[in-house]
C-alpha cells in the first residue's frame, strides 16, 4: 500500500481569493485526509486566514506561518 498522502499547501503568493478559492482548498484537503494522508496551510493571507476562523475552518484546516512550520508539523503528525 503507498503511503499517504501529506501536502503543505503555501498561500503566500495568493493576493485576492474568493468562495470559490476556499472551495478548492477544502477540495484538496478532503481528498488528501480520505486517502490517510494530511494537509497543512502554510503562509495563508491575513484575511483568508481571519475568514476561515470567522467561518471556524481553522476547526478543520491547519494553519501554519510558513512553508517550514506546516512540514515541521506533518512530520510531527507522521
Amino acid at each position: 500500500m503507498p503511503d499517504p498522502p501529506y501536502l503543505v499547501l503555501d498561500l503566500a503568493g495568493v493576493a485576492s481569493w474568493d468562495n470559490w478559492t476556499i472551495g478548492a482548498v477544502l477540495s484538496s484537503a478532503k481528498r488528501v485526509m480520505t486517502g490517510g494522508g494530511a494537509l497543512v496551510i502554510a503562509s495563508a493571507p491575513a484575511d483568508l486566514l481571519a475568514h476561515c476562523r470567522q467561518i471556524r475552518l481553522d476547526r478543520a484546516l491547519r494553519f501554519r506561518e510558513s512553508v517550514e512550520s506546516a512540514v515541521e508539523q506533518l512530520r510531527s503528525d507522521a
